[in-house]
């Protein structure tokens, strides 16, 4: 057992002082009251100040108050007559200075904390070799600085400030006659111009990596500085590495280090490491680069494991790329960082809504940013459809994807038991559960049901419909945790998130059981509930059965703060003194609408229904001030599901036109749209790598003289390389690992100067652009053309995994590239003379050999190419065997 746990700390106090700003606010805040109090009293020794005229008593205390104190300024600053005494003079002035003092104290604190645009000085080169850069580099730190949109730099030249308070008095006059001028000047200097300076020496050196910068943060305020030597392969790298660090030292000691994600590290050591990951993981989800975004999220994750919002960010790209179980276990695991041990939760979750201990234990339920989580886990899981596919996947797609199988296998058991757990009570009394047993048996019994039906992945419908009941259950958890973290005073939008409570009352109240119910409608003819109604099921509620009432419904939800029936009665009184409904509510209630179209006793009146979710979104559009209108376009237009029927009606296209113009719209979009982009995506990644690849082969042509064992290393890449295109093409490129897998490979490989040069890695197209790219042709028929070059995409991908590993032509065996790049390397380790001895000529052809092949792979994968596979197939078949 240990005595001393700072030792076993896992991170240590950070180098640059922290600032306090509540503690000498507290301490200036006495001193100003002990000055008043003593200018006061002086001032009584002469007759009270009386007001005259009828005045408010509060006002007149106040003003006799204020008279009396410039009576004992008056008598302080006098020295003839009914001048103070010199002793009272000089306790006075001694006040004077401490206020002063602490009010400086203060300032430099509240400087610190809120520092502004933080002072970055030019960079200063170390030798004569580095000076030609000197400037383009610390324009490029700035930038990177500024992107960090936390602390923008100044360019500005500002001077230091005063080191003590004798500095500060400067060339202050004290002179009776301009005490007035000396005073504002001295005003003028207590708050201090620049917080933090940040200066750096470029320098290089002989061996690798062989550019670096020593970076130096000063704090002015708080009179302390940190120093760092970075050393990078490159000066970008170098310019970008200096910037982390330099932002690592400052958000840990001022205000940012107090708001997401950075709570955790306020007052501790950053890791410049963590904040580049989460700033590079940041920037690539922006530019759709979600493959590189979610490997950059997962190493900052790596460095702090019980960060809440690095796992929503995670879950969040996963649900951009359709990974509905892999966002279910994320968020779930961002729930468990609740603070409670497990059976302090079991306790709480076994709670009635309402045992008094629920409200005592309340705040337990709703950490900062915990709400968030929750209720995506809930709105994860009322995606039930989505859910319930990707959990049963047929056995073939399993067998033609296996990386991706055994994922799926991987999250199904750890997601059963963790499901189970926290939703059993759910269940009870549903057919197939013995509902007369004792409590604990009960317990078992539904726990076993759930796990076998979980595990066996058969009815897929059922899985849907315990996946809508398990949201059902959530959403009323939210409900009952809620009120109290909506109600506190101190409790901002950053701890309850950016759903509303007429958003959650929305969702707990219409919509999920109106997915309950369409999914317990949608039963499969040859099961043998079809037509059964199951026991335990809530009953489908009375507002299903007409969409007046379902509007109605609605709208007293939302409108629940004020009467309903008064604001019916006086509708057109009372709507001016209606406030502004929150866009979310608004976007919510579109949602309810449309996925009230999937149910089938609303299919007659789906016109009906359209027109009034497009309505909703045109007011959660229309009157969005919060900056997130343009990020609703891409869910709006293409991935949230609940739309997919309403996308396709003739008012929600007007809609389109008018909020969300195109420059060559088409509005007829595929119901999938993701699984469009996804596929594009999966075919410009293997594209872009073969055209980086045929640069860099050009590019090995010409440095032929090189020695054996560099030779030896350019065909170990290329082997690897082509494994991870065999790994990728086997699994379709579902599985983000294998696709980050491959980028890694070949980043690895080649210059960087290519990345940008092709575009790698390509980012995640938007269904509007392949829609345009298709419609150029034949705009009528863009729609029918995206949907070919996905299906053909999937089979070319097919082609190429068997051409790369053991692929067929006329018999003949193909050669693969994989194969021959072994056969190649064991050749030149095993004999580097025979290597060196080859003619040039021959070496030059091996090298034309595998451009040609990554050459053929681009061609091969272009959707609008013909049926003949003969490039690809005669390209592997030239690859020459060693000598």
């Amino acid at each position: 057992m240990s005595s001393r746990p700072e030792r076993h700390a896992t991170t240590e106090a950070s180098l640059l002082p922290l600032p306090h700003v509540w503690r000498t606010a507290v301490w200036t805040g006495f001193a100003a009251l002990a000055l008043l109090s003593a200018v006061h009293a002086v001032g009584q020794r002469k007759p009270a100040w009386h007001v005259t005229g009828d005045w408010w008593g509060p006002f007149e205390g106040l003003f006799e108050w204020v008279m009396q104190c410039v009576v004992g300024v008056a008598r302080l600053v006098t020295s003839e007559g009914d001048g103070a005494p010199l002793n009272v003079r000089l306790g006075c002035l001694f006040l004077l200075i401490v206020c002063f003092v602490l009010w400086r104290r203060a300032m430099l604190a509240r400087n610190a904390y809120r520092p502004g645009p933080v002072d970055v000085q030019k960079l200063v080169a170390s030798s004569p070799e580095v000076e030609q850069q000197v400037e383009g580099l610390t324009a490029q730190l700035r930038k990177y600085l500024s992107e960090t949109n936390l602390y923008p730099p100044s360019a500005l030249p500002a001077e230091a400030p005063a080191e003590n308070f004798i500095d500060l008095l400067g060339d202050v006059d004290i002179e009776p006659k301009k005490l007035g001028t000396s005073l504002l000047r001295l005003f003028s200097r207590l708050r201090p111009k620049v917080a933090y300076t940040v200066r750096g020496v470029l320098r290089e050196r002989a061996q690798e990596p062989r550019c670096g910068v020593t970076v130096t943060v000063t704090s002015y305020a708080m009179r302390g500085s940190r120093t760092e030597t970075r050393w990078e392969k490159t000066w970008d790298a170098v310019v970008r590495s200096a910037g982390n660090w330099v932002m690592a030292s400052l958000v840990p000691v001022t205000r940012a280090g107090k708001r997401p994600p950075w709570q955790a590290w306020h007052g501790q050591d950053l890791k410049p490491e963590l904040f580049a990951a989460y700033q590079d993981g940041r920037r690539l989800s922006k530019e759709r680069r979600l493959d590189d975004a979610l490997e950059r999220f997962y190493t900052a994750l790596s460095f702090d494991p019980a960060n809440l919002y690095f796992r929503t960010q995670i879950a969040g790209i996963q649900e951009k790329l359709w990974l509905h179980m892999d966002a279910l276990e994320t968020y779930y695991g961002a729930m468990m960082l609740d603070g409670c041990t497990n059976r302090q939760r079991e306790q709480y979750l076994g709670l009635g809504p309402w045992d008094i201990r629920r409200w005592i234990r309340r705040y337990r339920g709703w950490r900062a940013g915990l709400l968030e989580v929750r209720y995506r886990y809930a709105v994860v899981l009322g995606v039930g459809e989505r859910l319930a596919s990707e959990w049963c996947t047929s056995d073939s797609d399993n067998n033609r994807f296996p990386q991706r199988a055994h994922a799926r296998r991987e999250i199904q058991a750890a997601l059963i038991p963790a499901f189970t757990d926290r939703h059993w009570r759910a269940f009870k009394g549903w057919t197939r559960v013995t509902p007369q047993a004792p409590e604990l048996e009960e317990e078992l019994r539904i726990k076993g049901w759930l796990t076998k039906l979980l595990e066996a992945r058969e009815e897929e419908w059922l899985i849907r419909l315990v996946f809508q009941q398990a949201c059902v259950d959530e959403m009323r958890r939210i409900a009952r945790d809620s009120p109290w973290s909506h109600l506190l005073p101190l409790v901002d939008t950053r701890h309850r998130g950016t759903f509303t409570r007429a958003s959650l009352r929305l969702n707990r109240k219409v919509w999920a059981p109106l997915r309950l119910a369409w999914a317990d409608r949608v039963r499969p003819h040859g099961s043998p509930w079809f037509g059964v109604k199951l026991a335990g099921v809530p009953p489908n509620p009375t507002w299903l059965n007409d969409v007046k009432q379902l509007d109605k419904r609605v709208q007293y939800v939302l409108d629940r703060r004020v009467l309903h029936w008064l604001k019916q009665w006086a509708r057109d009184w009372l709507s001016w003194f209606r406030l502004r409904r929150p866009w979310q509510d608004s976007y919510n209630a579109a949602c309810v609408y449309a996925a009230a179209m999937n149910y089938r006793p609303f299919k007659p009146q789906q016109d009906r229904l359209a027109r009034l979710a497009v309505t909703e979104l045109e007011n959660a559009t229309r009157t969005d001030r919060n900056g997130s209108h343009s990020l609703m376009r891409s869910w709006v237009l293409m991935q949230d599901p609940d739309l997919n029927m309403l996308r396709r009606k003739p008012c929600f296209i007007r809609f389109e036109r008018e909020v969300y113009p195109h420059a060559t719209p088409d509005h007829h979009r595929p119901m999938e749209p993701v699984a469009a982009e996804t596929t594009a995506y999966h075919r410009r990644i293997l594209q872009t790598a073969a055209r980086v690849m045929e640069h860099t082969w050009r590019v090995r042509r010409k440095q032929l003289l090189a020695e054996p064992d560099v030779v030896a290393q350019w065909f170990a890449s290329e082997r690897e390389a082509w494994d991870c295109v065999y790994q990728f093409a086997r699994n379709g490129g579902r599985d983000w690992r294998v696709r980050e897998r491959l980028l890694q490979a070949v980043r690895g490989i080649t210059d960087p100067a290519l990345w940008d040069r092709y575009g790698l890695p390509p980012g995640l197209p938007e269904l509007d652009d392949l829609l345009d790219d298709a419609s150029r042709s034949e705009p009528q028929n863009a729609k029918k053309r995206v949907k070919e070059a996905s299906e053909r995409t999937k089979e070319l991908l097919d082609s190429v995994g068997e051409y790369v590993d053991t692929g067929r032509s006329d018999g003949n065996p193909c050669v693969s590239p994989v194969h021959r790049s072994a056969q190649w390397l064991a050749a030149i380790r095993r004999d580097p003379a025979s290597f060196a001895l080859l003619p040039r000529s021959a070496a030059w052809q091996v090298c034309w050999d595998f451009e040609a092949v990554w050459r053929a792979l681009d061609e091969h994968l272009d959707p609008e190419r013909g049926e003949d596979d003969a490039p690809l197939r005669e390209a592997l078949l030239r690859l020459r065997e060693p000598p």
